[in-house]
């Protein structure tokens, strides 16, 4: 069995992307956000999972982000601004990094596809 999975920015291996509901509805200040994404691999406890996700537009608020991100964006545009106003654009090719805790909002600008590690612990 290999171990190693391949992660293009169509998909990763033979995971197709699925309907699901990631963003909590409570935290939506704009937009109707239609999601889809796939798991790539969770480790036995939970607190640490790799996947695909993408989202049409839309905005969320965030009182403290629940754990530390890592993304990658494959395609579309995202904003994150932080609490003191600091906006920062993110494209397809790009990369960044949100820490638990962090404060602000995240605005899905053209739909987006992203890969991301998040650790939860």
């Amino acid at each position: 069995m290999n171990l190693v999975v391949k992660m293009t920015p169509d998909g990763a291996g033979d995971l197709k992307l699925e309907p699901c509901s990631v963003v909590p509805p409570e935290a939506v200040i704009d937009g109707n956000p239609q999601e889809q994404g796939a798991v790539i691999s969770e480790s036995k406890d939970g607190n640490f999972v790799v996947g695909i996700w993408e989202s049409t537009p839309y905005a969320e608020a965030f009182d403290a982000y629940p754990g530390d991100e890592f993304c990658q964006v494959l395609s579309g545009k995202v904003t994150l601004t932080d609490q003191d106003g600091n906006a920062s654009t993110y494209v397809a090719g790009e990369s960044y990094f949100v820490p638990k805790g962090f404060k602000g909002t995240f605005r899905v600008v053209e739909t987006m596809r992203k890969y991301y590690a998040l650790y939860m612990g």
